[in-house]
C-alpha cells in the first residue's frame, strides 16, 4: 500500500495491488526455492560420490587381504591335495617318470636349513605358482643333465621362496620326482642383473635353480640360488633353447585377462544393484543384507582371484 501527499495537504490512500503470485513476492518465494533445491542436489551428488569411494576403498581393501591372507590358505590347501596325489592311483603320472601336466603335482622339495616342504608343481604360471613352487617346463627336467629351474613366490601364496635368500654355499637339499631322489649343494646365489649371466640359461651339467623375486613387491630382478646336482643323473631329453620370457615369473598369467574384465564388469554391477535397493526397501534393510551380501562377496572372490593371476608368478 502506498500513500500520495495532495497539494490540500490531503493523503490519497492507494489501493493495494495484488499481485495474485506472479509480483516480487512470488519470485521470491521461487528463488528461495531453487536456493534450497541446490543444496539438497549437491548433497545427492556428494552422498552418490561417498559410496562410490567407500565401495572402491573396501574393494581395494578386500583384494589386499584376499592377496597377502587368503592365498596362504588357499595355498596350504591345494598343497594337500598334490600331496595326496602321491599316495593315490592319480599318482602313477608323476611316480611313472613322464612329464606331468601343467598344474599337476611334479616333484617334493625339502630344504631342512629353512623347514621347508613343499610339493612342486609342473608350470611357471602364475596360476601354477599359486600352488606351490613351479617347475620351468622349458628348462631341463629336475635330476637330468641341464639347468633345471623352479620359480616360487616370495611374498603371497604361503611364500614357499620368500627366505631363500638365507642358503648359502654348501647347505643341502633335496628333490624327489617320477625320476628319483637327487641331491643337491648350493655352491652359488645371487641377483640378477643386466649384462651378467642369466641363471636360467641351458648348461650341460645336472643342476637346479631356484627363482624367486629380489624384492617382494618387484619383479624387474630375480634372485637365485644355484645348486649342484650330487646325484647320478636321470634321463630325459635336453632342452637347447633358453626358456622365453612367458615362463620366467615377470608376468602374469594371460589367460586370467578376459575373466578379470568380465567378473569386475559383474562385480561392480552387483554393487550398483545392492546400493539401489538399499535405497528402494529402506524399511527392510536386514532382508536386502542377508540376501546380497553372499552374492557380492561370491562375485568379488572370482574377481580377486583373476586379478591376482595377473600379477607376477613370483610375487
Amino acid at each position: 500500500m502506498t500513500t500520495l501527499e495532495l497539494e490540500n495537504g490531503e493523503d490519497l490512500v492507494e489501493a493495494p495491488v495484488e499481485d495474485g503470485g506472479d509480483g516480487d513476492h512470488g519470485n521470491e518465494n521461487v528463488q528461495e526455492d531453487a536456493a534450497h533445491q541446490i543444496p539438497k542436489d549437491r548433497s545427492g551428488l556428494l552422498v552418490e560420490l561417498g559410496l562410490i569411494l567407500t565401495v572402491l576403498g573396501l574393494s581395494m581393501l578386500l583384494f589386499f587381504l584376499y592377496v597377502f591372507n587368503f592365498t596362504n590358505l588357499s595355498e596350504a590347501r591345494a598343497q594337500r591335495q598334490l600331496l595326496n596325489v602321491f599316495t593315490t592311483s592319480a599318482g602313477a603320472v608323476p611316480l611313472s617318470g613322464k612329464l606331468p601336466p601343467n598344474g599337476a603335482p611334479a616333484a617334493i622339495l625339502s630344504i631342512p636349513e629353512l623347514k621347508l616342504r613343499q610339493v612342486v608343481v609342473q608350470g611357471t604360471t602364475s596360476t601354477e605358482t599359486a600352488k606351490g613352487p613351479g617347475v620351468m617346463t622349458q628348462a631341463a627336467r629336475p635330476g637330468t643333465i641341464g639347468n633345471a629351474v623352479i620359480i616360487g613366490r616370495k611374498l603371497t601364496a604361503g611364500a614357499p621362496f620368500g627366505n631363500i635368500d638365507l642358503l648359502r654355499a654348501g647347505d643341502r637339499f633335496t628333490l624327489e620326482s617320477g625320476l628319483g631322489k637327487f641331491h643337491y649343494v648350493v655352491e652359488n646365489f645371487g641377483v640378477t642383473t643386466p649384462g651378467h649371466l642369466d641363471p636360467v640359461s641351458p648348461i650341460n651339467k645336472p643342476q637346479l635353480t631356484l627363482v624367486t623375486a629380489d624384492q617382494p613387491l618387484s619383479s624387474s630382478k630375480m634372485y637365485y640360488v644355484v645348486a649342484r646336482q650330487l646325484t647320478e643323473p636321470g634321463s630325459a631329453p635336453k632342452p637347447k633353447k633358453k626358456p622365453s620370457t612367458p615362463y620366467l615369473g615377470f608376468a602374469g598369467d594371460p589367460q586370467a585377462l578376459l575373466p578379470s574384465i568380465l567378473l569386475g564388469a559383474l562385480y561392480l554391477i552387483s554393487v550398483v544393484a545392492t546400493v539401489i535397493a538399499y535405497r528402494r526397501f529402506r524399511k527392510q534393510l536386514w532382508t536386502v543384507y542377508v540376501l546380497s551380501t553372499p552374492i557380492v562377496l561370491a562375485i568379488a572372490l572370482l574377481w580377486f582371484e583373476n586379478l591376482y593371476r595377473l600379477l607376477p608368478a613370483t610375487l
